[in-house]
């Protein structure tokens, strides 16, 4: 999980990083919980296998509020890509936004519902959790291919190699599932990952190139921010409720953690 963050460093740095100061809010939104989310995972994976039972409790509890500071941050950033579509701010914004990723958010949502649904079952809920970070690794390593042989951007006329580079980065993402899938004991959450990783790469083929998608993309460029982010972190609160209450339902001894 921590290794994670500098990759996610090298490759925002262009755009986001190096310019900090000239960054919207829905930017700094989404970079602060989305590095928040990659320091959770990684304090749950230490203070559970160092035995900081409390600790991992304590931080499985905070996610209950950082999850939908997560999914408002998200919101943010899907409406400000739009309005950068729109505005045709720059060759990247004409060509991509539309079809980047619009599987992960709601991949992610699915996972953290399972994993709080089945806490009291460690694999799943490890896996589950943990697998989140994969819906995290296609937009960083897409951003890093330029560092690629033959996918160098020198200027905007190169930017359409970014296609071809994202579709690399799910390519990595889905075998990287499927290898852990092989290697743990309960694989699920990664085969499912895996699976949800290539669908987003159809849809990012198929789909997101049609005119009747991109016009419907281009409406969201109106939506006001403020409305939007707050109804996607109520539906993280109701995710995060649902599957922590529905967990916490006909709970069997042996399906239960030691105390």
């Amino acid at each position: 999980m921590l290794g994670l963050l500098p990759l996610a460093t090298l490759a925002f740095w262009p755009r986001y990083l190096s310019t900090l100061s000239n960054a919207g809010f829905a930017f700094h939104a989404h970079g602060i919980t989305a590095t928040l989310w990659l320091l959770l995972l990684a304090a749950q994976s230490w203070s559970i296998h160092h035995g900081r039972r409390s600790v991992h409790r304590s931080a499985g509890m905070a996610s209950l509020l950082l999850f939908p500071l997560f999914m408002a941050g998200g919101a943010s950033i899907f409406l400000g890509m739009a309005q950068r579509y729109v505005e045709a701010a720059t060759p990247f914004y004409q060509l991509y936004p539309a079809r980047l990723d619009v599987v992960g958010v709601s991949g992610i949502a699915y996972f953290y519902y399972q994993a709080m649904r089945l806490r009291r079952k460690v694999w799943l809920h490890s896996g589950y959790l943990l697998a989140t970070a994969l819906f995290l690794l296609p937009p960083i390593l897409g951003r890093l291919s330029p560092f690629l042989p033959g996918l160098a951007i020198n200027g905007p006329a190169d930017f359409v190699k970014l296609g071809i580079g994202f579709q690399i980065a799910n390519a990595v993402t889905a075998l990287i599932a499927l290898i852990i899938a092989w290697r743990s004991r309960v694989g699920r959450p990664f085969y499912e990952a895996a699976a949800l990783v290539a669908l987003s790469a159809l849809l990012y083929q198929t789909i997101g190139g049609w005119s009747a998608w991109q016009a419907l993309y281009a409406r969201f460029a109106d939506v006001p921010v403020l409305p939007f982010a707050l109804a996607a972190g109520a539906a993280g609160i109701a995710i995060g409720w649902a599957g922590w209450t529905t967990g916490s339902r006909n709970v069997r001894p042996a399906d239960a953690l030691a105390a």
